[in-house]
């Protein structure tokens, strides 16, 4: 069988799933189903006894072993180097003091969500207000239907979280996690163009090794006006092999460059929690950092004003979110 990887013998396949909801579990075969191809060329993949086999450049894929316990196949192609071209145009604007001003708006906006706190608790993940507040915006946008591909899943918190807003089409993929569907480097993702409505990856971009590269992936698999909400690193130490650390210029520039329009820009959290954190390793104090973080703030506004302390807090803060939309024409 060539053209469509039946789901009984995906299933074979694939049998470490990480899902405890058999229907989220079906779904994300049936979507892996319909999406996979080669990450090298992008052919079709052939079932085989113990894996799969790209058409066209014969490549096969295998299960990995992770942390010492079998995995999901291993698209990685880690000993598969690629020659990789992007187009960059230059010179490349920076954000207006227009656009300045209109970033933060998920975090200004009134709306009611758990906790930072309760979702760590509950789901094993670091999703904040602002993040929750875009993935209700898009299901309430798209519709609970929406394929979703969370990117860098970690230990699988943001699907359960996405599951239990009733987004059930989720792949989860990570280079390294035991937890992922399958292994995957974000540079040559094993997907079909515009296969996803929306990309959730969260704690991830500080560690892509080019992500203007990866940004062109993950525009490329995204349907036109496709979602994202992503994070990644500005004042955080250099940790777990992260690469590249971002200013809202940086963020800016790496969805321009990619076809995504940036729509909002927030900060993931403050200079007292991250330097305490990663600077002076006070991670058992951190609910007090926030705390400490959140009187600071207030100070600033109340002496400078709010747009004086929105500035400070985008010049200093130890991560960032973002939300972009991809556009309707082609990169």
């Amino acid at each position: 069988m060539t053209a469509h990887i039946t789901q009984k013998k995906l299933e074979d396949t694939t049998s470490g799933l990480h899902s405890s909801n058999k229907y989220s579990y079906d779904s994300s075969l049936r979507l892996i189903d319909e999406v996979l191809v080669c990450p090298l060329d992008k052919g079709e993949l052939i079932l085989q006894p113990q894996g799969l086999i790209c058409k066209v450049c014969n490549t096969k894929y295998y299960q990995a072993e992770v942390d010492s316990k079998p995995n999901n196949l291993d698209f990685r192609c880690l000993s598969h180097k690629s020659q990789v071209s992007i187009e960059f145009q230059i010179p490349q604007p920076f954000l207006s003091e227009q656009q300045i001003k209109n970033l933060g708006y998920a975090t200004r906006v009134e709306y009611k969500c758990i906790s930072r706190e309760e979702i760590r608790d509950k789901y094993q993940t670091k999703l904040q207000k602002e993040i929750l507040y875009y993935i209700a915006q898009i299901r309430s946008e798209l519709g609970s239907n929406i394929k979703a591909l969370d990117l860098g899943c970690g230990s699988g918190g943001n699907r359960s979280y996405l599951n239990s807003v009733g987004i059930e089409n989720v792949i989860s993929v990570d280079y390294s996690s035991p937890e992922a569907d399958i292994l995957v480097d974000a540079h040559r993702l094993p997907f079909k163009d515009s296969s996803f409505d929306f990309i959730l990856t969260t704690a991830t971009i500080e560690h892509f090794y080019n992500p203007f590269i990866a940004f062109a992936e993950i525009s490329r698999v995204l349907k036109p006006g496709g979602a994202l909400i992503a994070s990644g690193s500005f004042w955080e130490s250099w940790h777990d092999q992260s690469c590249f650390h971002f200013t809202p210029n940086g963020f800016f520039i790496l969805c321009n460059s990619a076809g995504l329009t940036l729509e909002d820009l927030w900060s993931g959290w403050g200079f007292i929690p991250s330097i305490s954190s990663h600077a002076l390793n006070l991670r058992k104090f951190k609910k007090y950092t926030y705390k400490l973080q959140d009187l600071f703030d207030a100070f600033l506004r109340l002496r400078w004003g709010n747009n004086f302390a929105f500035k400070h807090r985008l010049k200093t803060s130890g991560s960032f979110g973002i939300y972009a939309r991809k556009n309707d024409y082609s990169v």
